[in-house]
């Protein structure tokens, strides 16, 4: 089975699972190999994002493919009964690619984040060409957001589009296995995805009502213990913590 067709199908049936929602960002995982990928983030009418990715690669999908071709000619005994299709159509066609889909949630606080990046890198693409396999999987990244953008890049090579290789980080936690490990693999990515999880994580950044209310402060009326004089001088600073509480 085709790239091309892997990822039209994929994109069938996550379009079919969520016909409401708006689409804000497709990713293509193509490893040479056939570990592909495919992930779509999608925001509902009340502003929600979720992330539908597939749960199989185009090998293992080929694999199926071939192992029903197979049951359709064979009996459980393992004689053969019939021909083996000599094309893929029929097989597709009956070919549940919904069961290969996941999705989750996505917190309000990334999804704003993403929404910003997505917005300053509208209008702009990049393109590279394929050389070898030795430049790693060739990630696709599309953008609907505001004017839009596309971008692909090798693996290898994903400072190149450092913000979008960022998002892809954060996105990369949903997928597991050698398709998480491509997209988390650029320590410039990474760390600045971390950092934008750092903001996320400051204090203002939190609402007012989220921000901690000061600790109580104690009436100066209280009296204070003394600290006791000692000779060992690790138990006199023990002690000088211990009188102020």
């Amino acid at each position: 089975m085709d790239a091309s067709r892997y990822f039209e199908e994929m994109h069938r049936a996550m379009s079919a699972q969520k016909n409401n929602s708006s689409l804000l960002l497709t990713v293509k995982v193509q490893d040479l190999g056939g570990a592909d990928a495919y992930l779509e983030l999608r925001q509902s009418p009340n502003g929600r994002a979720r992330v539908f990715y597939s749960t199989m690669g185009r090998r293992n999908l080929n694999f199926q493919l071939f192992r029903k071709g197979w049951q359709l000619c064979h009996n459980a005994s393992g004689e053969m009964t019939g021909q083996f299709p000599t094309r893929a159509e029929s097989l597709l066609d009956s070919a549940d690619f919904s069961a290969c889909i996941r999705d989750d949630a996505l917190d309000a606080g990334r999804t704003e984040i993403i929404l910003r990046e997505l917005r300053r890198a509208a209008g702009t693409s990049r393109s590279c060409l394929p050389q070898s396999a030795r430049e790693g999987a060739m990630i696709t990244v599309e953008s609907f957001v505001g004017r839009g953008g596309e971008w692909n890049y090798w693996s290898t090579r994903a400072a190149d589009c450092l913000p979008i290789a960022a998002i892809l980080c954060w996105l990369g936690d949903f997928l597991a296995g050698t398709e998480r490990r491509t997209l988390q693999s650029s320590p410039e990515a990474m760390a600045l995805a971390a950092r934008w999880q750092a903001e996320l994580a400051s204090p203002f950044a939190q609402p007012a009502d989220c921000v901690p209310r000061p600790a109580r402060t104690v009436s100066p009326s209280a009296p204070r213990r003394a600290a006791q004089q000692v000779q060992n001088p690790r138990w006199q600073s023990i002690l000088a913590v211990l009188a102020t509480v």
